[in-house]
């Protein structure tokens, strides 16, 4: 009797506990982010997308999320489940699919890019504080690659 009642309150006691983890499991969601992205000028090569979730990890190339998909003549979208917080992104169209952005002789790039906020470098790629933005909820951005 008395390993009867140990066992109805273990089983009770672990009944509890999932009654109220799973609540709490269900409101930590992702928040959703869609990258609208426009003026692909040709269906040749891939589409590199970056997200990065800091200054850190933007700097040194070390993204949160990086994605590669067949690039399609005109505008492509992209949803992505991240964690509320602040991010920034960068897409390349790597026409020759060689997982570079190719450049010239002086480090001009000669393959369309893009980052978040249209941000763009001043003799060089955008920089964090250009292409930060916020992902609260549901957040739509539109971006337009380089020509």
């Amino acid at each position: 009797m008395k390993q009867q009642n140990t066992m109805i309150r273990k089983m009770l006691t672990y009944t509890a506990v999932i009654l109220f983890t799973v609540p709490l499991a269900s409101t930590v969601a992702a928040d959703t982010l869609i990258l609208r992205v426009s003026n692909f000028t040709a269906s040749e090569g891939q589409v590199m997308l970056q997200v990065f979730g800091s200054e850190a990890e933007f700097d040194h190339a070390d993204p949160t999320v990086a994605l590669i998909q067949s690039a399609q003549a005109g505008a492509m979208t992209f949803q992505l489940a991240l964690p509320a917080g602040h991010y920034a992104a960068r897409l390349v169209h790597d026409r020759n699919s060689d997982g570079e952005l190719d450049t010239n002789f002086i480090g001009i790039p000669k393959e369309p890019r893009a980052f978040s906020n249209n941000a763009l470098g001043l003799l060089g790629p955008a920089k964090w504080k250009q292409a930060k933005f916020e992902l609260a909820g549901e957040t739509v951005l539109n971006i337009r690659m380089s020509d």
